[in-house]
Parts: structure tokens; sequence; C-alpha cells
């Protein structure tokens, strides 16, 4: 993890404070992460800030599982449409015709 310097006026330009100085009479309040926790209290709680997250996270997946299902479904029909015309094709033709006929599609 990176260790940041607060922000401080050199010369006319925002940079960090250099290594070994301070600023003095200030206070530094580091902002915590957004994580979905909060102090309440002496207890640790949650804001719903998580759960939000965590709820539309989970739309998104289910929404995802139903399209991939629709699609193998399609596949499936397509795969069975294919064995149906080459079992068709392979009783009207004789065995030399359908191999070449499938080594010609490959």
């Amino acid at each position: 993890m990176t260790n940041r310097r607060p922000l401080v006026l050199i010369s006319g330009s925002f940079s960090e404070l250099p290594q070994g100085d301070s600023v003095v009479g200030a206070s530094i309040g580091l902002a915590a992460s957004p994580s979905g926790l909060i102090f309440v209290g002496s207890d640790l709680g949650i804001d719903g800030t998580a759960l939000v997250s965590g709820i539309a996270a989970q739309t998104t997946a289910n929404t995802a599982l139903v399209s991939g299902t629709a699609a193998q479904a399609a596949a499936n029909t397509a795969l069975a449409s294919g064995d149906a015309a080459i079992l068709l094709a392979s009783s009207k033709l004789g065995e030399d015709e359908v191999i070449s006929l499938i080594v010609g599609l490959s």
C-alpha cells in the first residue's frame, strides 16, 4: 500500500509535503474508504451501501444466467436441426456421398 503525504502549495504548485517536513498547528484527517461498514457507538454496523450494491450485482448475474440459458436452448435446437438434416441426407444418399458431403463442409 502506498503512503501519501498531505498536499501543500510549494512555489505556487500543489505537491506532496516533502519527506521530513511538517505543518505546524495542522491536523490531518484521512477519509476511510467507503466499505459500507460504519461504527454505531462502539459496535460495527452496515450502512446499506454494500447490500444495495450486492443486490444490483445479483440482478445482473440473474439476467446473464437467463440470457445464457436461452442461448444454450437455441444452440441445442440448432444442433438437433443439424443432426436431423445429416440423418435425412444420409438416408437419401449413399455412404460415400455422405462422407464426401461432410468432409466438403469441414
